[in-house]
Parts: structure tokens; C-alpha cells; sequence
């Protein structure tokens, strides 16, 4: 299945985007009548000029915003993806926090919920809390308070 544009800037902004993703959007593109007229230009990009051009068409097609329901609702994936991959020691706790911490700040307070309160991701649970002072030297064995949180989530989700 071909992601949107969206959902491809989306994956970039968090850092774990997708070059094959974008060259799949690009030719999807080129087999439809109204294609975008850059979208022959997209391929064979480093990962990074991918993600530049990825987020700028997001932002031109569809006004992409990082903050959407809709990038909530990628996060919350994402986030139960690498959870995943954090109990199979397939992604280092530091890589796992760093998201945390991203989607964190992306959220926190983007919706108005009155009486002067922010609003707070509750999907995140505890794992905010759990990746403070996360560094290089953490794994499963040594921060075992995380992967208790992971679990968690993982069971909630």
C-alpha cells in the first residue's frame, strides 16, 4: 500500500522515514493523469534531500502541519512500532526516548482544553517520564523501568 505524502513527511519529521516510500508516492504519481509535476524529479534522493522534499510538497499539496490528528494518530503507530522493535533490542533505548521526547513536544498542548490546562498526549502514558536522562548507556538490562513501560504500553495499545 502507497502512503500518502503526508504520512511520508510525517515519518521524516520523526526521523524514521522511508527514501522507497517516497520514490512508491512519486511513481504513483507519474501513473496518474494530474500528476505532480515534480514527482519525476523524486527519485534516487539521499535520505535527506528526500526528507526536505517530502515535507515541502506535504506542506504544498495539503498544508501539511506535523501537529494533525492525523500525525497524532501516525505517532501513536509509530510509537507502538518501535516499541516493538525496543523489546526485540532491534532499536537502542536512546532511539526509542528521542521519539518519545518528539512526539512529546509536538503534542503537548496543541489542543485547547480550557481553564488554562495543556493538553497531554495520554497515549504517551508514562514513557515521558521513563526517558528522562535516557543516554547511550542505556539498554533493557540496565533501565528495566522502560521496558516495564514499554509493555505497558504495548498491552493498553
Amino acid at each position: 500500500m502507497i502512503k500518502n505524502i503526508n504520512r511520508i513527511a510525517f515519518e521524516f519529521w520523526a526521523g524514521v522515514g522511508s527514501v522507497s516510500d517516497l520514490d512508491d508516492w512519486a511513481e504513483d504519481q507519474l501513473r496518474n493523469e494530474n500528476s505532480h509535476p515534480d514527482a519525476c524529479e523524486l527519485f534516487n534522493l539521499s535520505y535527506e534531500k528526500a526528507e526536505k522534499e517530502s515535507i515541502r510538497l506535504a506542506c504544498q499539496i495539503n498544508n501539511f502541519k506535523v501537529t494533525s490528528e492525523a500525525s497524532e494518530e501516525w505517532a501513536k503507530s509509530l510509537l507502538l512500532e518501535y516499541s516493538k522493535k525496543l523489546l526485540n533490542e532491534e532499536i537502542k533505548p536512546i532511539f526509542f526516548c528521542n521519539l518519545v521526547n518528539m512526539f512529546d513536544g509536538a503534542f503537548l498542548g496543541v489542543r485547547d482544553i480550557g481553564e488554562g490546562l495543556a493538553y497531554y498526549p495520554e497515549w504517551l502514558g508514562d514513557l515521558w517520564n521513563c526517558c528522562d536522562w535516557c543516554d547511550e548507556s542505556w539498554s533493557l538490562v540496565n533501565s528495566s523501568h522502560l521496558a516495564d513501560e514499554v509493555k505497558k504500553y504495548i498491552y493498553k495499545t
